[in-house]
């Protein structure tokens, strides 16, 4: 029978005296010694009791978790991956928690060379994975703090899954909710994942970051300079700080039954603060909303009756570089220094500008 791959023991291995192991002190969790491989009781601190009636042995895994250990013991037992059911009630956080546990796992059978643990480990990371929407996926990454170098096999995983949802359209509904799931990017790998997403959110969605802007003479949004780009996000960012601490220093002042001469002046000066920041922003949009207006509006203008001659149909003439701008907006010298870095940022992104160069680089760099 040998020799047409019986892989069945002579003796039963559970004959043998067990093993208690440690997970980072935790457990223990008891396994026959005979199905303890020689590589594991090399990698991990093994002592032999052989003057203690039971157990016969201890190992101590101090860098393994015990539910990773749960799957250790598990598969050296039954050649099989399980791991214990998440506490976790959402559907989402479940799959979280199982992925970051599979994540450990792999990461343990690689150090502790259990190769075919970490084969099924693998297929579980994809399992798990492909449930999972690009924003939990990349928290779940994070969180594992993972060296990718020492883990290519996840690198590679992650990055198949990033250029996969690159390839895919009309997805800007779905994209605009994680990106409000996402919140404020506050780390690196979420500063990427945030631009990835950017680039297939709707175009108000995109408006509100200050790395996009409307443009004047194409339809749709544009990408700032990067300069200004910089500058904007500076300025929204005090902006927010200094509403938040003025909101909250006008709810005390709100609270007080009786208000003193200052504590009046104060309040007058607060909510005079919060309606000038709501017209910077209402100006900001409305700039935008023009913006896209005429642009739409130069490619919707039909043909003059002339146009149709015999022949040769002429090329069509290149739009000018100076573009119609709204009287509206001619005359405001008190907006910021916002909504003249946006008028100036159209002739650097205008085809016939000498500036044009600065586009070509941004998108080199995305």
């Amino acid at each position: 029978m040998a020799e047409h791959g019986d892989t069945r023991p002579t003796s039963s291995p559970y004959a043998s005296g067990t093993c208690a192991v440690y997970f980072e002190c935790k457990g223990p969790l008891h396994i026959s010694r005979s199905l303890l491989p020689e590589n594991l009781m090399d990698a991990a601190q093994f002592r032999d009791n052989d003057d203690s009636a039971y157990p016969l042995c201890e190992l101590w895994l101090d860098e393994v978790t015990l539910d990773v250990g749960h799957v250790i013991i598990h598969y050296l037992v039954t050649g099989a991956y399980q791991c214990l059911q998440p506490e976790e009630g959402d559907r989402e956080e479940k799959i979280s928690a199982e992925l970051a546990t599979a994540i450990r796992v792999y990461v343990a059978s690689d150090k502790l060379s259990l190769t075919k643990l970490r084969d099924m480990t693998r297929d579980e990371i994809v399992r798990l994975g492909d449930q999972l929407t690009l924003t939990p996926l990349i928290n779940v990454m994070e969180k594992a703090a993972l060296s990718f170098d020492e883990n290519p096999g996840i690198a590679a995983y992650v990055e198949s899954r990033l250029l996969s949802f690159s390839q895919i359209d009309h997805v800007a509904d779905l994209v605009d909710q994680r990106l409000a799931a996402l919140g404020a990017p506050v780390t690196l790998r979420k500063v990427l994942l945030r631009s990835i997403l950017l680039s297939k959110a709707s175009e108000s969605r995109q408006l509100e970051e200050p790395t996009y802007q409307a443009s004047w003479e194409y339809p749709g949004v544009e990408l700032r300079p990067t300069k200004q780009a910089m500058e904007r996000a500076e300025s929204v960012s005090l902006r927010n700080a200094e509403a938040a601490s003025d909101e909250e220093e006008l709810g005390r002042l709100q609270q007080k039954t009786e208000l003193s001469p200052w504590d009046r002046l104060r309040l007058y000066d607060l909510e005079h603060k919060a309606e000038k920041r709501a017209k910077e922003i209402a100006t900001e949009r409305e700039l935008d909303a023009q913006r896209c207006d005429a642009s739409n509006w130069s490619l919707q203008q039909p043909l003059r009756p002339e146009a149709f001659v015999d022949g040769p149909v002429p090329d069509p003439p290149r739009p000018s570089s100076k573009f119609w701008k709204p009287e509206a907006f001619e005359g405001h010298s008190q907006c910021d220094n916002e909504t003249h870095s946006d008028s100036s940022s159209t002739d650097e992104l205008t085809p016939g500008s000498v500036e044009s160069s600065s586009m070509d680089e941004v998108c080199c760099d995305w």
